[in-house]
């Protein structure tokens, strides 16, 4: 369980929104907010919302889920049709936290175009990497349509990706990282690493850098 001196569902805001920490307040108290090992970060000074951190979340599926490459190898009667269906599929995954386009090859409407072509060819990669909920979902949709697939990769979502990472969301700004060291800020200034007194997130004590 991640532990954090400031309860999920709380209210806070971010007083500074740096690229390796936040300074954040809530009732009138400061923290400052490490990020260890980010991968992506989304947070805006002046945001205002509830504080959360998780290790679940649609946020995360491309982090600590298996993925999977999914191909079509055969023509469906109605294309257009499948493209939609498969679209919702991968939206319902993702909840609209990311672009359903992310999954494609190509991304964007580069992606969005040779899916549909692939679709309608009856041949070619229909998703690029995708966490395997979502890999099975559109697996599960080309079946009910009569339309044959494959896959790269392993749909055993048993097995989770390593290392671990972990979101904290702050209305709709976020942090991903594998960790986060939170300091209570006593002062005006913001302090080091070397006076920050740890506090565990994923059940150990990180060191301060040096």
């Amino acid at each position: 369980m991640l532990e954090s001196p400031i309860p999920n569902n709380q209210v806070v805001t971010v007083m500074v929104a740096q690229t390796t920490f936040a300074v954040l307040t809530i009732l009138g108290r400061r923290y400052r907010v490490d990020y260890l090992e980010k991968a992506e970060a989304r947070l805006k000074p002046g945001v205002r919302g509830e504080f959360v951190i998780c290790s679940e979340h649609p946020l995360l599926l491309g982090y600590n889920s298996r993925s999977a490459t999914v191909y079509i190898n055969s023509k469906p009667q109605e294309p257009e049709e499948l493209f939609f269906r498969i679209r919702e599929q991968i939206q319902a995954g993702f909840q609209g936290w990311r672009d359903w386009r992310c999954v494609l090859f190509g991304k964007g409407k580069g992606g969005e175009n040779l899916l549909r072509k692939n679709l309608t060819d009856g041949s070619g990669m229909l998703l690029e990497s995708a966490p395997v909920t979502i890999a099975k979902a559109v697996i599960a949709t080309c079946a009910e349509h009569g339309v044959s697939t494959y896959i790269i990769g392993g749909l055993n979502e048993d097995a989770p990706a390593i290392p671990k990472y972990h979101l904290l969301l702050i209305g709709d700004g976020y942090v991903i990282a594998q960790d986060f060291r939170f300091t209570e800020v006593f002062h005006k200034n913001i302090p080091t690493s070397k006076s920050s007194t740890l506090i565990p997130i994923n059940g150990t004590t990180t060191p301060p850098r040096p």
